[in-house]
């Protein structure tokens, strides 16, 4: 019985550091594109931000910044992001 409950405790104690390393480094939740008309009009620029969770709440990146919707939707994502 108490090898039994010594596993689970040690099993709580690996689940509780993982969750604080990921949310330390920052979990991905999403990611949004944003438009920008920066050189004038009709000429627009997309870019990709990507969201992620840590422990002060969600915290967000701007990736790379297109010329098509398309270009910026493709880019990906870290499943962790920094811990900046």
């Amino acid at each position: 019985m108490k090898r039994s409950l010594l596993g689970w405790l040690v099993f709580a104690l690996a689940a509780i550091v993982l969750a604080g390393y990921v949310l330390n480094r920052g979990l991905y939740v999403g990611s949004v594109i944003d438009v920008s008309a920066r050189e004038g009009p009709g000429n627009l620029l997309y870019s990709k931000g990507c969201r992620y969770l840590h422990f002060d709440g969600v915290h967000g990146t701007i990736g790379v910044e297109t010329r098509s919707r398309d270009q910026a939707e493709q880019a990906s994502c870290a499943l962790l992001g920094s811990s900046d």
